[in-house]
């Protein structure tokens, strides 16, 4: 048998967690607002699905950028701000630090 402290999403943990909740949350907001929207069935599918794969991108550009700095714990406001830097996440590109070149 493999030792548990070996498991490579151990080391995650809360960081893992928070984003697996905030895309959940995500999915039924974008589920939400779909429903909303007006038109034909095919229109509130495509507007869905181009939410969901949005919210998808983001949450992996987020985790990959953020994961290593997350040591608090798992709790309803980290939540809330990974759920809403996923839909924000173009932002963190275009804002990220740029390293300097030193002489």
């Amino acid at each position: 048998m493999s030792d548990p402290d070996d498991d490579p999403l151990l080391k995650y943990g809360s960081p893992l967690a928070g984003v697996l909740i905030a895309i959940i949350v995500s999915m039924m907001l974008a589920a939400t607002v779909a429903g909303q929207i007006e038109g034909d069935y095919r229109t509130r599918a495509v507007v869905y699905t181009a939410a969901v794969l949005w919210v998808l991108a983001g949450a992996a550009v987020v985790f990959l950028r953020a994961h290593r700095g997350e040591s608090g714990r798992l709790s309803v406001g980290r939540v809330l701000l990974w759920t809403i830097s996923i839909w924000l996440w173009p932002l963190f590109l275009v804002l990220r630090r740029r390293p300097t070149e030193k002489d």
